[in-house]
């Protein structure tokens, strides 16, 4: 009855995740699944507290992330960039394309999958709707880059952190481990969609009726100091790997410099900086860590057992565990989202006792694997969200279409990267 119980809150709060019906927020879900672990003593209050606790760091870099993107918002970099992208590309359709693509990719990295999904992705759209263009190439390499640009930092991707806390790897190792994986998807994904999209991304555009760069900038000194703090997060990140210094501080210090003279220049209220950040999804996430540890209290028996035939199938040939763990974990993404599939692939892992190989695949997979279905992320179903709210929608048969054949070459060359990577720093 316990399996029987804890299966079906755990499948319940997953179908509901994915479902969403009548349009419920995504923290219900996991707050009720949380919820009705507890009241069914499926796990303990106090197993509970110390699994948020854990997860404490991951929340606050969270809490860090979403409000230095939104200050930096409000200074109109993210609409200075994204117009300065279409005018560089002087009406060349190829080129626009191009340069969405790596703007998307460079917010990413920097600045986490969830910035290009709630701020990005309006603004592109709003600049192809004045181009006339047609949305569709575009949404979805807003959709996709979300998910292949988030490799190259510990901040890019909720599971990045997820697994940098649960294996303790540090800042720098982690960026040298992921470089050439995060150089390889891109380049996969960017040839790949030239190529499925060549009819529908123009050959020429009309630069009319699009608005300078500098009219996105309402205050240049607020601006400036953006631009200044930006940088001064993205150095201190790696001086902080050195010092001992945790992230999520020194992304909290840049906030406190851009609020400090945000508010000096009237351009910055803690209401308004409020109003930007996604409050719900600090409770989809704790709810999440409560109902995964009520799967964890079974003792997981057939996760870390499936883990530990398929690593001992693949031998000490790290190639062969990367692709096991790379593919297993993406496909696991698809069914129960990245999230989920991220929590139950550390514990597995875990409980496997996987080398690095396998951990650094199992992160591939939960990273790219969701690009084939609209569900497999989050970050995936915010842009759709933000793009219908525009009157521009992708279904789940156009999007799965790209994905099947887009996700596994991305994966593919991601993993090749990868091996390559760890054959230069493991040995």
């Amino acid at each position: 009855m316990h399996l029987v119980l804890t299966l079906g809150v755990f499948l319940l709060t997953l179908t509901l995740i994915l479902l969403r019906p009548r349009g419920m927020n995504e923290a219900w879900a996991t707050g009720m699944g949380g919820a009705a672990m507890l009241l069914l003593g499926l796990e303990t209050p106090g197993q509970a507290w110390r699994t948020v606790a854990q997860g404490a760091d991951v929340l606050a870099f969270l809490l860090a992330l979403m409000a230095l993107s939104a200050l930096i918002d409000l200074s109109g970099f993210f609409a200075w960039a994204a117009l300065h992208a279409a005018r560089m590309a002087r009406g060349d359709g190829g080129v626009l394309y191009r340069n969405v693509f790596i703007l998307g990719a460079v917010v990413t990295m920097l600045l986490s999958l969830d910035t290009t999904a709630v701020i990005l992705t309006p603004i592109v759209l709003s600049f192809v709707g004045r181009l006339k263009l047609s949305a569709r190439p575009f949404l979805i390499a807003c959709a996709f880059v979300a998910n292949t640009g988030s490799l190259l930092l510990p901040v890019s991707n909720l599971t990045n952190l997820l697994f940098v806390g649960a294996f303790h790897w540090s800042f720098g190792a982690f960026v040298l481990r992921m470089a050439l994986p995060q150089i390889a998807a891109l380049a996969a994904n960017y040839a790949l969609f030239r190529r499925l999209f060549r009819r529908e991304i123009p050959k020429e555009y009309a630069l009319e009726g699009l608005p300078r760069p500098s009219e996105a900038i309402s205050d240049p000194s607020y601006f400036r100091a953006a631009l200044f703090v930006l940088a001064g997060v993205l150095i201190g990140y790696f001086i902080g790997a050195l010092a001992g210094i945790l992230p999520y501080v020194i992304a909290f210090a840049g906030c406190l410099v851009l609020i400090v003279w945000g508010k000096w220049r009237r351009r910055v209220s803690l209401r308004r900086l409020s109003m930007h950040i996604s409050w719900s999804l600090f409770p989809f996430v704790v709810g999440l860590f409560v109902v995964v540890r009520g799967v964890e209290n079974l003792g997981l028996p057939a996760l870390p057992a499936l883990a530990a035939r398929g690593l001992a199938a693949a031998g000490g040939a790290s190639a062969a565990q990367i692709g096991v763990t790379a593919f297993g974990a993406g496909m696991g993404s698809n069914v129960v989202n990245n999230i989920p599939m991220a929590l139950l692939a550390i514990s597995s892992l875990r409980a496997a006792h996987a080398g690095p190989a396998a951990q650094y695949g199992a992160l591939l997979g939960c990273n790219l694997g969701p690009n084939l279905t609209v569900a497999g992320s989050l970050a995936t179903m915010l842009v759709i969200s933000n793009a219908r709210k525009r009157g521009e929608d992708i279904g789940a048969a156009d999007f799965f279409q790209v994905g099947s054949i887009a996700t596994p070459i991305i994966l593919l060359a991601a993993a090749l990267g990868l091996w390559a990577a760890l054959r230069v720093f493991l040995g």
